[in-house]
């Protein structure tokens, strides 16, 4: 976003980084995927348990203690490698959000440079209304003057004052296209919109005309929302060989080691140690289908993220080859309206001259001056649909991204399934 070399519109774009709430509800999605991987890794290590506990009781006159201190431990294993599975699924997740937290920022950027470059071409467009409002008046001026001197009729007349009064209804409309675009500016940047520091403009934000533009198979790779899915179709494959793991044994350990005596004070004392250790092997048999139905699920939530993966590469492609399109069309027009800008200025000048001398009608100044408007408001507008244009390029090219968070998977190299499942 710094090819246009402006502090305003970087300043908006800090902004917004910070204060979104899109790119805030992203972060916090992020910070919750990173606590269930950090979870599921938890998972993988036996648990380890501090406990104690005291008694008395008196019966027929006599009264009787016991004292019991110690420690426990229990580790669940699936023989399958469920446990390992979940933690990578985990870990991949993780990572998905993460790209899609660097998604959401550049989404937004985008959005507030488009919206910007808006605003700045409104601006544009009320001071050409201006102008125009300016020369129909000087019109009507000489329209009255010629009725009043016997020139012309009063029709003539009429027809002046209706075109400059339409031209001064237009800005009205302009100035609530100012407000709606800076009240989208103050949304997006988390502020007030008298807070907003964006002063009125009389160009349109210049867009570089020479572009290096790769090709779209490479400049894909970096998208985050492109990463994103990736890592998303590659958990939902270890989703299902989690599931399938859940059809084969489990391993549970389980154990206690303490020390248990009739008075506190002999607690740990010679003789008094307890210990203990279980092993049970666990196995489903008859569980009315509910393991087919947590392994189906997961089989189409894989479909799922294999469906998104196909449908985010073909937008990516349709967004670069629609923006590089859009950037071309734009550039070459860019010419063509500038020649035809310099022939309508002349043309409305040397119309009201003539106007003014008498040598010409009033309809030939009304034409000139509809197509030196028409000619100002399509030349500015091609100036801010080739900045747009530019923008939603960088937005399909993955913007100014760089991976400031990206959680590293499991140690477990993904199966050479799942990458040729994940394109």
């Amino acid at each position: 976003w710094q090819v246009c070399n402006n502090p305003e519109l970087t300043a908006l774009l800090q902004a917004a980084a910070q204060h979104n709430t899109d790119i805030l509800t992203a972060l916090a999605n992020l910070r919750s995927a990173a606590a269930l991987a950090d979870d599921a890794t938890a998972a993988l290590f036996p648990t380890l348990t501090a406990n104690g506990q005291g008694s008395g009781n008196r019966a027929q006159n006599n009264w009787t203690e016991g004292w019991q201190a110690g420690a426990s431990g229990a580790w669940s294993i699936s023989l399958a490698g469920g446990n390992i599975a979940a933690k990578r699924a985990a870990d991949l997740e993780a990572m998905a959000s993460a790209m899609t937290l660097e998604d959401t920022r550049i989404a937004v950027a985008a959005e507030v440079a488009q919206t910007y470059v808006n605003l700045r071409l409104a601006y544009v467009q009320k001071l050409i209304a201006e102008m125009t409002l300016s020369n129909y008046k000087q019109a009507a001026d000489i329209a009255r003057w010629n009725y009043e001197s016997g020139l012309s009729d009063k029709t003539e007349v009429d027809q002046a004052v209706s075109n400059e009064e339409n031209a001064r209804a237009q800005i009205p409309l302009l100035e609530q296209s100012i407000d709606s675009y800076r009240n989208a500016l103050a949304r997006l940047t988390g502020q007030s919109v008298a807070t907003l520091d964006v002063k009125p403009a009389e160009t349109v934000p210049a867009a570089p005309m020479a572009l290096a533009v790769s090709l779209p198979a490479e400049t894909l790779k970096q998208r985050p929302d492109m990463r994103a899915a990736t890592y998303s179709l590659e958990a939902a494959s270890d989703r299902v060989y989690e599931a399938r793991s859940q059809w084969f044994p489990t391993l549970n350990l389980s154990g206690n080691l303490g020390t248990q005596a009739a008075t506190i004070s002999t607690l740990g004392a010679s003789g008094t140690g307890v210990a203990g250790i279980l092993a049970a092997l666990s196995l489903p048999l008859l569980d009315w289908g509910a393991q087919v139905t947590a392994t189906e699920q997961q089989l189409a939530a894989l479909d799922q993220a294999r469906a998104n993966y196909t449908k985010t590469l073909l937008a990516a492609l349709e967004q670069t080859e629609n923006a590089i399109t859009g950037i071309t069309t734009s550039q070459s027009r860019a010419d063509a309206l500038q020649r035809a800008l310099t022939a309508a200025e002349s043309a409305a000048d040397l119309a009201m001259q003539q106007y003014s001398a008498g040598l010409t009608d009033y309809q030939t100044v009304l034409n000139t001056q509809r197509t030196l408007y028409s000619v100002r408001e399509n030349e500015q507008s091609n100036k801010a649909d080739l900045a747009t244009q530019l923008i939603a390029l960088y937005r399909a090219m993955g913007g100014g991204w760089k991976p400031a968070v990206e959680t590293k998977a499991a140690d477990t190299t993904p199966r050479a399934t799942d990458n040729e499942t994940a394109g």
